[in-house]
Parts: structure tokens; C-alpha cells; sequence
């Protein structure tokens, strides 16, 4: 053993650095079946008893394997049965014994005690060879070999329990073998366990606030929201009363100590978590808020405030955030019709006008790009756009709203562009409401009226300069076509002077372009 031995207590420190809870997928490995044998194969092996005739042999023999099994397999059945209820008396033996039911004349002998050191021990090499295991390894032998270590592990820890029952470390490390199961293999039955470990540890010991953190993620992970907030707060709660009560031989006791805050970051985060996840979003907010001021970190902060605005999205409707998220990934999941029904049926249950304006962005952009309803989809988000506040150049007034306007703009522009060899005056007016709104690319749309503007020089001049007053959204080709429709327009009105600068700049970057072409 020597070098590889860990003492119970050196073990504790250096498991809790080096573990990790999350890693490793379950391994299944399927095994084939033999399919029927034919009966000419089994006529072959069948021994037909002196005077039998052997067609009421085989008969006979066929009817045998449904009403009784061999002598061989009854024997083999009847080992395995032992073996059952001996596994079974250990297991009722191990809970009795974590359920603390010991009766009063209950001891431990030194023999037990000593072996049941010997078997945490083991259990301690086996989960200090898994934490030196590469969690990202997606390597079929790793996953086993991090299988057959935990399995190992749990019947070490198992063993401790049952020889010794007063070893809480034992019973606090048996719990986290069931937890680290359970998250490894997403076995609920584990968390199960685990949550019975810990509720009777809790019962013998109730100053470790980190039990109760445990015992909180247990529930957490069986989505039990109320005694998962129960027992973060229970966490919290003994932090701050057993603060300052260890024993320190280097330093002087301190009266005033304070609770480490990152601890407390973690207990507070979860308690406003799982109230949020109970639906009530005002003390869910709350916590949310106090766990801010314990934050360490940019990122740490930044999550609670992302936090903190999903629950805000429509001033605590919980449900509504969670519907709006779930119609969202059957968007990405391309299931078009049915994420465009939930949104319509998600208007009706908003309660603030910017939640019912995004719901129906999302619901207009869908039917416009992939269910053919352009027409139900623009008008959708017209009116929008049309009570939506806006500043004096027409933009909104809540930056929240430009990604609406952008898509109305592009709707409209498209539509111009649709119908500019269908029906001119259709392309023209989707080109006006396009130019009439503050989107990103407005300068393109006034391109296009001005194209579409050529017998009326002024209406060319007018809208060329306002496309050429945002130049970066016009390519090089399209400001070349600005300042060609600009010198047309200022020759036929004899603005000749003008009409030469312009056809400067067009010849400038005719030439630009044909430089960087070679």
C-alpha cells in the first residue's frame, strides 16, 4: 500500500479538490439472442426412451419445456436464489443500519471497526483513481473503467457502513457515491438513496451546512423544488449561525467572523432558483438580488443578471418565459407550424405590452419567412411598429424594438423587390413604407424609388441623396448606380456643374473597382 494509502481525513481534502460530479456516460452493451432452432436440429438431439415412439417423443419433449426445466437449471435457479436473499438481508441490513435503527445494546467491535477503516479506505483509492480519470474522454474503456470504480466504491463505502453504523464520514461519503452516480449515469434512483443518507445524517448532525447544500442538490436533481429550496436555506442558515465555531489551533478565536461569500453566493443563487421554479417570482427575485451582492466574479454576476431580466421578460410571468422558450427551440428545431401556434396562443397569456410585441415579432417573422403567410405576417408587424415610440428621425425610442423595425423594413423591401416585374405600383409603395421606417438598410429602399422615379428628376434627386447620405449601407455597386441616376437627373434639370461631380466620383470608383479587380 505505502505511497497510495490515504488516511480517511487526508483523503477528505484531497477528494474534494480533484473529483468531479458531472463527466462520463452510461456504456450499454448489448448482448444478440439465438433465434429458433429448427426441428430437424432438435429431432436430432432428442433421446426417444427405449419402446417410445419417437413422433410422441418429440411431442412429449415439446410440451416438457413448457410445464417444468431441466434438474440442471432448477439447481442453478435455486443458487441464485440463495445468492438473492443474502444480497437482499445486506441491503436491509445497510439501511437499517443508515437509518440509524441500532437498538441500545448496539456495539462495534474492534475487529469491525478496524475493517470497516480498511474497507473506506478503499473505497477512498477507488474514487482517488477515478478523479485522476480524464473526464472528457469519450474513450469506451475510460467510461467502464469509471463505472466499475464508482460500483467498487459504493460496496467499499457499503461495507463501512454496515461493520461500523456510528461512522458519519462513511455515511457522508456513501451519499456522495450515490450523487456522483446519479449524475454520471442519470440514475434517479441514486439520487434517491442519497437523499435518504442525507436526511438521516442530518438527523445526527445539524451543524454541517454543507449537508443540507447536499441534500438541497439531491432534491434539486429530483426536481422536488420546495425541499430543494428548503434545504439551501437551511444551508445558509447554519453557515451564518456556526460561523466562527471551529476550532483553529494557529489562531485566536474571531467573534466577528463573517460567512465566505462564495459559499453563500451558492446557497442564496438557488434558493431565488428553485422559488423561480415553484412560480414565485417576487421572493425568487429577491434572492436573486442578495445573491448579487455575494458575487466574485464579472461572469458570476452577469449570470444572475441574465437571470434576473428572464424573469423580468414579462414582470414575473414565470410560466409565459418558460412557454416563450419552449416555442423558441421548436423554432430552431424547424418545427415552423407548431412553434407559430404556441406563439399565438402565448399572446393571450402576457401581461406587458414589449412581451406581447416580441411574441408577435417572433410569430410575424415565422409566418413571413416559412409558413406563406406574408401577408398575415406583415400586417402583424405593422402594427407594431406602428405603436411602438419613436424619436424624431422615426427610430425607436427602446432599443429593444430595433430588431422589429429591421425585419419590417426587410419584409417591405422584399415584397418591392417581388413585385417590381409583377405590378410596379405595388413594388413602389413597399418601397415607400420600407424608406418611411427606421430599419438598417433604409438606403437601399430609397435606391429603389429613385429607380423606379426616373420621370420626375426631383423624386430621382431626393432619393438618391438620402440613399447616399448613409452610404455604408449601400454596396459599391449601388452607389455607383446612386451617382449614375444623380447625373442623369441634374443633366435633364441643367444642373451640368453638379452633374460633373457626381460623374467624378462614379468614374473614381469605376476605376477603384477595376484595380482591385486586377
Amino acid at each position: 500500500m505505502g505511497e497510495f494509502m490515504l488516511s480517511k481525513y487526508e483523503f477528505r481534502t484531497t477528494f474534494a479538490r480533484r473529483i468531479s460530479l458531472y463527466g462520463f456516460a452510461v456504456l450499454f452493451l448489448a448482448f444478440g439472442c439465438s433465434g429458433n432452432r429448427s426441428i430437424s436440429r432438435r429431432q436430432s438431439r432428442l433421446l426417444v426412451p427405449a419402446g417410445v415412439d419417437s413422433t410422441v417423443a418429440m411431442r412429449a419433449d415439446t410440451l416438457a419445456e413448457g410445464l417444468f426445466v431441466s434438474i440442471e437449471r432448477e439447481n442453478r435457479a435455486n443458487q441464485l436464489k440463495v445468492i438473492g436473499k443474502s444480497r437482499t438481508s445486506q441491503s436491509d441490513t445497510l439501511w437499517k443500519y443508515l437509518s440509524n435503527d441500532l437498538g441500545p445494546d448496539f456495539e462495534v467491535t474492534a475487529e469491525n471497526e478496524a475493517r470497516a477503516v480498511e474497507s473506506f479506505n478503499a473505497g477512498a483509492r477507488n474514487l482517488q483513481e477515478l478523479s485522476q480519470l480524464d473526464d472528457s474522454s469519450q474513450d469506451a474503456y475510460t467510461r467502464m473503467k469509471s463505472q466499475r470504480l464508482l460500483l467498487t466504491a459504493q460496496k467499499n463505502f457499503e461495507r463501512a457502513v454496515i461493520l461500523n453504523p456510528f461512522d458519519l464520514e462513511a455515511k457522508s461519503w456513501l451519499a456522495r457515491v450515490y450523487q456522483t452516480m446519479a449524475a454520471r449515469f442519470l440514475d434517479e434512483d441514486n439520487h434517491k438513496r442519497a437523499v435518504q443518507v442525507l436526511e438521516n445524517l442530518l438527523r445526527l448532525e445539524r451543524g454541517e451546512h454543507s449537508l443540507y447544500a447536499r441534500l438541497g442538490e439531491a432534491y434539486y436533481a429530483l426536481e422536488d423544488w420546495p425541499d430543494a429550496y428548503h434545504n439551501f436555506a437551511m444551508a445558509e442558515s447554519v453557515l451564518r449561525s456556526a460561523v466562527g465555531l471551529d476550532f483553529d489551533a494557529t489562531s485566536e478565536p474571531v467573534q466577528d467572523a463573517t460567512p465566505d461569500s462564495a459559499t453563500l453566493f451558492y446557497y442564496v443563487y438557488y434558493q431565488g432558483d428553485t422559488e423561480i421554479k415553484m412560480h414565485q417570482a417576487d421572493c425568487g427575485l429577491r434572492s436573486l438580488t442578495r445573491a448579487l451582492t455575494y458575487a466574485s466574479t464579472d461572469q458570476e454576476r452577469a449570470d444572475v443578471q441574465s437571470y434576473i431580466d428572464w424573469v423580468n421578460w414579462d414582470d414575473g410571468n414565470t410560466r409565459a418565459v418558460v412557454l416563450r422558450d419552449k416555442y423558441v427551440a421548436l423554432q430552431e428545431e424547424g418545427k415552423y407550424k407548431e412553434a407559430a401556434s404556441g406563439f399565438l396562443k402565448l399572446v393571450q397569456q402576457l401581461r406587458t405590452r414589449r412581451a406581447i410585441d416580441e411574441t408577435i415579432w417572433r410569430l410575424a417573422v415565422l409566418e413571413f419567412q416559412h409558413l406563406k403567410r406574408q401577408n398575415k405576417g406583415i400586417d402583424r408587424l405593422k402594427n407594431v411598429i406602428k405603436l411602438a415610440a419613436k424619436d424624431s428621425r422615426g427610430a425607436p425610442l427602446d432599443s429593444s424594438y430595433r430588431k422589429y423595425f429591421d425585419s419590417y423594413g426587410v419584409m417591405c423591401h422584399n415584397l418591392g423587390l417581388a413585385n417590381i416585374k409583377k405590378n410596379r405600383k405595388f413594388a413602389f409603395i413597399y418601397f415607400q413604407q420600407a424608406a418611411a421606417v427606421a430599419w438598417k438598410n433604409r438606403a437601399k429602399s430609397h435606391l429603389e424609388i429613385a429607380k423606379l422615379s426616373r420621370n420626375s428628376a426631383k423624386a430621382v434627386l431626393h432619393n438618391c441623396e438620402n440613399a447616399l447620405a448613409q452610404p455604408e449601407q449601400l454596396d459599391a455597386n449601388e452607389q455607383m448606380q446612386a451617382y449614375q441616376l444623380m447625373v442623369e437627373a441634374l443633366k435633364r434639370s441643367g444642373r451640368f456643374d453638379e452633374a460633373r461631380k457626381y460623374y467624378s466620383k462614379w468614374v473614381q470608383m469605376r476605376n477603384s473597382g477595376r484595380r482591385v479587380g486586377r
